[in-house]
């Protein structure tokens, strides 16, 4: 288990990636999805790298690797229990757990909204955003603290950017900058910091930090707007107080192995670590260089091998850029300076991006098929979730065949989202929904299965009350098939309570895959929602964006960004009991989930059963936005072409078949949004309410007409 994505790990996993290990499975918990290289924060922040340049997107890297990525933050960790703790979710258990998280703002640094401290930089980049926009209208007098080289490139590329607005200001406690650097490096970059108009102050202690003052131990003060933490880091608590052994100034303790030497299953690098009896600075160069052996020996400890001494380097070599397209190189005694020192650190740091930015492509493997079989897209990996769906026309064909119930109890069944059966003194609703993972995250998993179970109940405005679980886990070791049938029930347990439902029981199973799957029972109102509802003059409502099937397909093959991915999981994991309360309530008449048949093929069940058809209006469906150029690019769903057929119920205005919007209308969702039929009259009042709610992305998206064939107009507003 790797917990952060930082310099080191991002190395381990490509190296994992290159050379997989059979039998080790690779978990990496990362708090942001994109990281951030230490290297070229300062060009960024001169306008030199815009953000993808300076960012490996960890998803993408870790697909490559094989490796699960859970998107979350540590807390803490039970190294008697080898469990990493995280307050968003349960515990997760690892044989092997290292550490490559940084620290934590160093001494002194006061967590106010006037205070951003540089580290970590994947939450110093939303406030530096909002600073720029500010300076872009007014000048404002921005306070450094910090004198070493961070702070030093930070003032410079600020300058650099809003030489008009940014009235910059450095202080240190140190009799001069760069403390650690040789004398003539010290004159060079203080004269022209000097030069560039940036004020220095020495032997300025900070002792507190008021919203428009900074005030040191001998009482002198500075004005500023706003102050940037750039000072030396402090050990994560979590990992002080886990009982890890630690270092003189609390980080993680490690050997030459880089294996923490309290606990050999714990290894540590980066900021994270202090190497016993070779204490280095904290510095980005430094956890660049234990990547390699830091990926080595966790494979040897992994296989009961010995593990290999890592020599840590005496001196770094510090390349300092000066915002000029100019650079100054130091190590030691050593310095030079120049326009080639600069285009030499461009070339170091953008060789080093390529390695994870441009990784080989990901072999395909197509499911095997019998000799003479032909699918529509024999080389697609097979979709999870609802794009695992048998197409409709093969269940339409299927259900044709079967003979037809004769129970006088049944209201409503096959075909609406949901059986409802009316017993003695009560009407029950049921459905039943699962499928194989669609993510790397069992807990997820669970979690986004028990939302898309509910659904159909939620579609016909009932009532969930007690679920049953049929789940599958890969065969593995039983502490692995433990964990993750644990994870994935524990997500789907908190999503049910959080809802009033019980889990009353269920079956497990060892197979090839992780899946799930839930029956669902429910309390039925009198008049439920079902599918032939629609009413002539109705506007048609949808409570969620699609696109979730596309930007899946593309994370299976690497391809989708990783806050695109996070996106659409937040996306499905997010409850529709509010929005189906709130169409009801609105004088919804029709309801459906859309799922695995698409946009266009839930809605063509609709007009089938009401006998009515649809005016859709494609500019008003919401999408999500990466979503129609994943598809655009090719990346699709392996269910999409079948579902496509279903546009051939449509007449198209002013778009054509190939249209990436329109072909988004056929993608299959997985605990996709709720489609109803609202009053004409009702519908901005329902949208407002949805969106009051948290469905930012509500909308109104057509009509319900008696015209005989349905129609898709795929012009703009008028």
């Amino acid at each position: 288990m790797l917990v952060g994505a930082g310099h080191s790990h991002v190395q381990v996993l490509r190296r994992f990636g290159m050379r997989p290990e059979p039998g080790i499975r690779l978990t990496v918990i990362a708090r942001e999805v994109h990281t951030p290289y230490s290297g070229m924060l300062p060009g960024h922040v001169a306008g030199r790298y815009d953000r993808d340049e300076m960012h490996i997107d960890v998803a993408r890297l870790a697909r490559f690797a094989d490796a699960r990525l859970i998107p979350s933050e540590v807390t803490g960790l039970d190294l008697d229990g080898q469990r990493v703790l995280m307050g968003d979710r349960p515990p997760l258990r690892y044989d092997i757990l290292s550490l490559n998280t940084g620290g934590v703002p160093g001494a002194g640094y006061a967590e106010r909204d006037c205070v951003t401290p540089v580290k970590p930089i994947g939450r110093f980049l939303p406030r530096w955003n909002a600073v720029c926009e500010e300076l872009a209208r007014r000048p404002m007098r921005l306070l450094f603290v910090g004198g070493g080289p961070g702070s030093v490139e930070l003032a410079l590329a600020m300058r650099a950017r809003f030489p008009e607005t940014a009235r910059c200001t450095l202080v240190t406690a140190d009799p001069e900058l760069l403390a650690e650097h040789a004398r003539p490096v010290r004159r060079r970059l203080t004269a022209l910091l000097s030069a560039r108009g940036v004020e220095i102050h020495t032997d300025f202690f900070v002792g507190a930090v008021d919203e428009d003052r900074v005030r040191a131990r001998d009482d002198r003060a500075l004005p500023h707007d706003h102050v940037f933490w750039v000072t030396g880091v402090e050990p994560f608590a979590a990992y002080r107080d886990s009982g890890l052994a630690t270092d003189s100034d609390g980080f993680v303790e490690v050997n030459d192995a880089l294996q923490s030497t309290s606990h050999p299953d714990v290894f540590a690098a980066g900021d994270t670590a202090g190497m016993r009896g070779a204490p280095r600075p904290k510095s980005g160069v430094f956890a660049v260089r234990q990547g390699p052996p830091l990926a080595d020996n966790l494979r040897r400890y992994a296989l009961g091998r010995p593990l290999r001494r890592y020599r840590a380097q005496r001196r770094a070599l510090a390349l300092i850029g000066t915002a000029d397209g100019r650079a100054v190189a130091s190590r030691g005694l050593w310095h030079a300076s120049g326009r080639w020192v600069w285009v030499w650190k461009d070339w170091i740091d953008r060789r080093f991006m390529r390695r994870f930015q441009e990784l080989p492509e990901m072999e395909v493997t197509p499911p095997a098929l019998a000799p003479g079989l032909e699918v529509d897209a024999p080389d697609t990996m097979r979709c999870g979730g609802c794009g695992a769906k048998l197409g409709a026309d093969i269940l339409e064909r299927v259900l044709r065949r079967l003979p037809p119930g004769e129970d006088a109890s049944l209201v409503h069944g096959i075909g609406d989202d949901a059986a409802v059966v009316r017993l003695d003194s009560s009407t029950l609703a049921m459905s039943c929904d699962g499928f194989g993972a669609m993510v790397d995250d069992p807990y997820r998993f669970g979690r986004i299965a028990a939302h898309h179970a509910m659904n159909d109940l939620y579609a016909m405005n009932a009532t969930p009350r007690h679920a049953l679980a049929l789940v599958t886990v890969p065969l593995m070791s039983d502490a692995l098939m433990e964990e993750d049938l644990y994870q994935v029930m524990a997500g789907a347990v908190q999503v049910f309570h959080g809802h009033g439902v019980t889990l009353a029981g269920g079956h497990s199973a060892e197979g090839a895959e992780l899946s799930v799957g839930f029956a669902v029972t429910g309390a039925a109102p009198e008049d439920p929602l079902v599918k032939g509802g629609l009413r002539p003059g109705q506007h048609l409502v949808l409570t969620k964006a699609i696109g979730t099937g596309a930007v899946l397909a593309a994370a299976m093959q690497g391809r989708a960004a990783g806050q695109d991915l996070v996106t659409v999981l937040d996306l499905m994991d997010a409850s529709s009991a509010a929005a189906a309360r709130i169409l009801a309530e609105h004088g919804a008449t029709a309801c459906t989930d859309v799922t695995g048949f698409g946009l266009a093929g839930h809605l063509s069940e609709m007009t089938r059963a009401s006998g009515v058809a649809a005016r859709l209006q494609l500019h008003a469906v919401p999408m999500v936005p990466t979503a129609v150029a994943l598809m655009d690019a090719g990346m699709q769903s392996s269910l999409q072409p079948n579902n496509e057929r279903a546009l051939e119920d449509f007449v198209l205005h002013g778009c054509g078949p190939g249209d990436a919007r329109l072909r988004m209308l056929a993608d299959p969702q997985t605990a996709g949004g709720l489609l109803a039929g609202v009053p004409a009259d009702a519908a901005s009042g329902c949208v407002a309410a949805l969106q009051a709610e948290g469905y930012r992305d509500s909308a109104v998206v057509g009509e319900v007409t008696t015209e005989e064939l349905s129609s898709i107009d795929g012009g703009g507003p008028a």
